[in-house]
């Protein structure tokens, strides 16, 4: 099984109905708990990330740029792509469907431990995404 393929999948395609099905095709990949960010997070907060992910855009992709891989570490840079259909979870609150396309630039530092993800360092460029979505102004220009 190849990782990133994987991991594409489980964050891009629907997710089984079942919360346990769904919770087990996240333990294929991460261990429980994984730490995001610093912070221990249970896979069952990962798969509502991800069912929030699925239910907030349509035609979600994404285009991976580079990756870089050890025994231990995989980074990942991509593309995150798709249409605003639904309500999104966000630090400055809920942004509710705008129809708007988003392209968003993600860089993942994965460590891994027996082919598992133990821990993320996740970097999402948001104020792109908030621009994007309208919900923000872009003052730069004028």
């Amino acid at each position: 099984m190849d990782l990133v393929e994987y991991l594409i999948g489980l964050w891009t395609k629907p997710l089984p109905r079942s919360d346990s099905d769904a919770l087990a095709a996240f333990c294929d990949a991460y261990a429980d708990p994984v730490r995001v960010n610093g912070v221990d997070t249970p896979l069952a907060e990962l798969v509502k990330r991800a069912r929030m992910l699925q239910r907030a855009f349509a035609d979600l992709t994404l285009e991976l740029v580079e990756r870089i891989e050890t025994p231990t570490r995989l980074v990942i840079v991509f593309w995150q792509h798709g249409r605003h259909v639904g309500t999104l979870e966000t630090p400055i609150g809920e942004i509710k469907a705008t129809g708007r396309e988003v392209r968003i630039q993600t860089i993942d530092v994965l460590t891994l431990r027996d082919r598992r993800i133990t821990e993320v360092f996740v970097v999402a460029d948001n104020l792109a995404l908030l621009l994007q979505l309208g919900v923000l102004a872009d003052t730069s220009s004028g």
